[in-house]
């Protein structure tokens, strides 16, 4: 058994445990912000980005080989979780998936979702080029990650509430191996500074409706519904590099309530006048040049696995558990290897 420290609890963090404890490895995760039992967003800091998070799955445009491949898996164990784990919030939903621009031939998850059909040109909205309709899956991060936390302390993973403001800080801890899963903090982290991460900010309403399919447009706005499946549902979006600002901006929310209304007038014809309003929410994700970084490394003599940030560029929303479990495989194969090649480590 090897000692694992993960510094970093949002998803993708919680989704390296989870690959690592099956692997029989001894986790400690160690955060700033940690899942709660009664997690909500009125108490959740604006710069965690996973619970903010419209939190669904959808194949991210312009990813590489290996980005589809890690998406893949992640999207098979959500999938799977739908099915054997309820209580976890994970649920299985119909998606209509608009693209403005992009064709058929490059939508590269086309084989992966089920029930997969290209929607006829009446079923699609003025201007959309493509529409896809396929089943997906969406969750609640507010009940999911408490659920995997929980999981997670029942298969011996220990959590540590802690700011750390550099990787050197965390020598000594006696680990074999230290996983940098920090989001944006990346790109402040004190061993790391990667110049290459972008915050994003990110603006939603969450309302009470009992719409139950996602919807999904991208083009020269990005526009979506994602319900939770429990009587409401996401409005967004937009994304807004560099901007840090933790404000409601009122014109950017009526801008998302027209385009909303107009994208699904049979069902928001009347909105915002006729909808109630549960919460406006306002976060910060990581984007990264060059996407996600998932590698081994050496940092102040401690052997270290990155495993943060997310895709950025046009048309590229985000996509923390998108990837995730998939993370978390390349993170545990990654471990392997490093400590394959520790002799002194007893497996």
């Amino acid at each position: 058994m090897a000692k694992i420290t993960i510094l970093g609890a949002g998803i993708t963090g919680l989704a390296i445990a989870h690959e690592l404890t099956s692997r029989g490895h001894a986790v400690t995760i160690i955060a700033r912000d940690l899942p709660t039992p009664r997690m909500d967003l009125a108490h959740a800091t604006q710069g965690w980005a996973s619970p903010w998070a419209g939190a669904c799955f959808l194949g991210l445009d312009g990813a590489t080989p290996h980005e589809q491949g890690m998406q893949r898996e992640a999207f098979h164990t959500l999938w799977t979780l739908a099915e054997t784990n309820p209580e976890s919030s994970v649920r299985r939903i119909e998606m209509h998936d608009l693209q403005d621009t992009t064709p058929l031939e490059q939508i590269w998850y086309r084989d992966l979702m089920p029930e997969f059909r290209v929607m006829a040109p009446a079923e699609l909205p003025s201007g959309c080029r493509l529409g896809m309709a396929y089943m997906s899956v969406v969750l609640n991060p507010v009940v999911f990650l408490p659920w995997l936390r929980k999981k997670l302390e029942k298969a011996g993973v220990r959590f540590v509430k802690r700011e750390v403001g550099s990787l050197e800080e965390l020598k000594g801890q006696g680990h074999n191996v230290l996983v940098n899963a920090t989001g944006w903090g990346a790109k402040f982290l004190g061993g790391v500074v990667d110049a290459a991460v972008q915050q994003i900010r990110g603006q939603t309403l969450l309302v009470k409706t009992s719409y139950g399919k996602i919807f999904m447009r991208h083009g020269k706005d990005y526009t979506y519904c994602i319900p939770r499946l429990d009587g409401t549902a996401v409005l967004g979006g937009i994304k807004q590099v560099g901007n840090t600002d933790p404000r409601v901006d009122e014109n950017l929310k009526m801008d998302i309530c027209n385009r909303v209304s107009a994208n699904l007038p049979y069902i928001f014809s009347t909105f915002p006048a006729d909808f109630e309003l549960v919460r406006d929410n306002v976060g910060i994700r990581p984007g990264r040049e060059g996407g996600v970084r998932v590698e081994k490394d050496v940092i102040d003599s401690q052997k270290v696995v990155h495993a943060y940030a997310d895709m950025i560029g046009p048309g590229v929303g985000g996509g923390g558990y998108c990837f995730s479990f998939g993370v978390g495989k390349v993170v545990g194969d990654l471990v392997g290897e490093i400590l394959s090649a520790s002799p002194q480590v007893k497996l």
